[in-house]
C-alpha cells in the first residue's frame, strides 16, 4: 500500500503524456504509485505507455473510451494509496508536489482535501502566468470558488464515502466533487505553485458555454440528492419604468422583431424555480399587455415609486406587502429581473436559486469577470486596481467582477429590512453575449446584432 496514488487518464494526449509521467517519477517523495489509464486513445498514447510497462511503481490500464468522470471512478476502485490525486495527461508537477500535499493531510487530520496554487503554461510548456488562490479561512470563507479537478489531493476514504464522481457529466468533475465534499468535510490550500496547467485549444474548460451548463446541471443533481432539501419559494419581480428617459428601454420597442419586454417574461415564466411572477409598473397599458403571459400578476406601482430616483427596495417592499395582504403569499426570496438585460435565460434564474440553496447565501447576483487590467485615478494619475503590478501574476483575491444587471436574488427578510443585498453574496457567471445591458442606443444596436446573428449561430450545447 502506497501513501499516494497518482493516476493519469489519457485520451489522445500522447504528445504530452511523457512529460506528465516524468514529473511523477521525479518527485522528492518516494511513497507513491502511478496508474496510467489509456482511455481509448487512437494517437501515440499506447507507444508512450509501453515505455513504462516494466516500471515497478506503475500500473497500466487499457480500456475503451469511457470519458473522464467514469475513468475517475475506475481509478478510485483501483487505487491502493491512502491519498488519491489525478494528474491530467497534458499537465505536469513540480517535484515537491506530492511531498507538500501529503504532509498537509498527514499533519492535519481534520483536513480531507488539499490543493495548491499553479502555473499556467502554453502548449509548449512555457510559463505564462502564476495563479495564486485565496487562502481558505483567511481570504475567503464562502467556498463557492472550487479548485481544479486535477492536482487536488483527497483522502481515498473520504472520496469513497462521498460516492466518488458523478458519472453522467463529461466535464466539471471537480466541481461536482467539491459540492459533495464541503457539505461535511474541510478543505485546505497551499499558497505555493506546485503544478503546471497547460492551456491549449483542446482544454475541456475552454468552452465556457458548456462549462456553465455543466455546473448548472450538477447543481440541480446535487440538490436532488439532498433528501432534506426544500425548494425555496421565490418571487420574480419585473420592475418596468414606462416613462424612462431612455427610448431603447421602452418595453414595447422591438428587438429583432419582438417587443423588448417579451424576452424577459418568456424566460421568467418558464423558470422551474420561480413560484410567482409580478410585473410592477405605473402604466396601465403595460399591465394590460403582460396579462397575455400565463401566471404573471400585474401590479400597479404608485407614482412615488415610479420616479427614476426611487429606490428599488421600496418597490420590492410594496410588492411583498401587497401580495401578503391579498392572499397571504410570503416568498423566501425575491428575484429582480430588469427588462434591459434581454438575454437572461430561465436556466440562469434556476442556477442562481440553486446557488443560494447550495451555499446558503443571503443574495446571489449575475456577473461577468473583468479580465482586463483595470485602473482607478489617484493623486498621481492612474494606478492599478489590482494590488499586484505584475501582469503575469493573477491573484484570485484581486479578481474583478462586474454585475451585468440580469439577476438580483435576495432573501425576503433582507429586503424587508431595507437592504438590497445581504452580507453573504454568491454569484453566477454569464457569458458576454448573455450579459448585454441596454442603457443606450449603441447597446440596443449590439443587442439587435446578437439577437439576429449570434445566438442562433451559437446555441447552448449539452455538456
Amino acid at each position: 500500500m502506497s501513501k499516494v496514488t497518482v493516476y493519469i487518464p489519457s485520451h489522445n494526449y500522447g504528445r504530452y503524456l511523457d512529460r506528465a509521467v516524468q514529473s511523477v517519477l521525479r518527485q522528492t517523495m518516494e511513497d507513491w504509485e502511478l496508474i496510467i489509464i489509456n482511455d481509448g486513445s487512437t494517437d501515440n498514447t499506447q507507444e508512450v505507455i509501453d515505455q513504462y510497462r516494466s516500471h515497478p511503481k506503475i500500473r497500466i490500464v487499457e480500456q475503451e473510451n469511457k470519458g473522464l468522470t467514469v475513468t475517475n471512478n475506475i481509478a478510485l476502485r483501483l487505487a491502493s494509496g491512502e491519498y488519491l490525486m489525478r494528474l491530467d495527461a497534458d499537465d505536469f508537477l513540480d517535484e515537491n508536489m506530492l511531498l507538500v500535499l501529503s504532509h498537509v493531510l498527514d499533519s492535519k487530520l481534520e483536513i480531507g482535501l488539499v490543493y495548491p496554487d499553479y502555473y499556467l503554461v502554453d502548449e509548449g510548456g512555457s510559463i505564462q502566468e502564476i495563479v495564486r488562490r485565496k487562502k481558505i479561512g483567511e481570504d475567503v470563507v464562502l467556498l463557492d470558488l472550487p479548485p481544479l479537478g486535477a492536482c487536488t489531493m483527497i483522502r481515498k476514504q473520504v472520496l469513497t464515502e462521498l460516492g466518488g464522481y458523478y458519472e453522467e457529466f463529461s466535464r466539471q468533475d471537480g466541481y461536482g466533487l467539491w459540492l459533495k465534499f464541503i457539505e461535511h468535510h474541510h478543505p485546505y490550500n497551499v499558497n505555493v505553485p506546485l503544478f503546471y496547467y497547460r492551456q491549449h485549444a483542446a482544454n475541456l474548460t475552454k468552452d465556457k458555454k458548456k462549462l456553465f451548463e455543466a455546473r448548472r446541471q450538477i447543481n440541480r443533481r446535487f440538490l436532488q440528492d439532498k433528501q432534506e432539501w426544500r425548494r425555496p419559494k421565490v418571487l420574480a419581480i419585473v420592475p418596468i419604468l414606462a416613462r424612462s428617459s431612455c427610448q431603447s428601454a421602452n418595453p414595447f420597442i422591438e428587438l429583432a422583431g419582438k417587443p423588448l419586454i417579451d424576452y424577459t417574461l418568456e424566460q421568467v415564466t418558464t423558470s422551474s424555480s420561480v413560484s410567482r411572477v409580478v410585473v410592477s409598473c405605473e402604466s396601465p397599458d403595460v399591465l394590460e399587455y403582460v396579462t397575455k403571459f400565463a401566471h404573471v400578476v400585474p401590479l400597479l406601482r404608485p407614482e412615488e415609486l415610479a420616479k427614476s430616483t426611487a429606490r428599488i427596495e421600496r418597490t420590492i417592499q410594496y410588492v411583498l406587502e401587497a401580495l401578503e395582504k391579498q392572499d397571504n403569499y410570503r416568498p423566501d426570496a425575491v428575484c429582480i429581473c430588469y427588462i434591459h438585460t434581454p438575454f437572461r435565460k430561465a436556466e440562469h434564474i434556476d442556477k442562481a436559486i440553486d446557488t443560494m440553496a447550495i451555499f446558503n447565501t443571503d443574495s446571489v447576483i449575475s456577473i461577468e469577470e473583468e479580465l482586463a487590467f483595470c485602473y482607478h485615478h489617484r493623486r498621481q494619475g492612474l494606478a492599478p486596481i489590482n494590488s499586484s503590478h505584475h501582469r503575469n501574476l493573477r491573484l484570485e483575491r484581486d479578481a474583478i467582477y462586474k454585475e451585468n444587471g440580469a439577476i438580483y436574488l435576495t432573501r425576503s427578510e433582507i429586503v424587508r429590512s431595507g437592504r438590497f443585498l445581504g452580507d453573504i453574496v454568491g454569484h453566477i457567471t454569464m457569458l458576454p453575449e448573455e450579459s448585454v445591458k441596454i442603457d443606450s442606443e449603441f447597446d440596443f444596436w449590439i443587442a439587435e446584432k446578437i439577437a439576429r446573428e449570434w445566438l442562433h449561430r451559437n446555441p447552448v450545447l449539452e455538456p
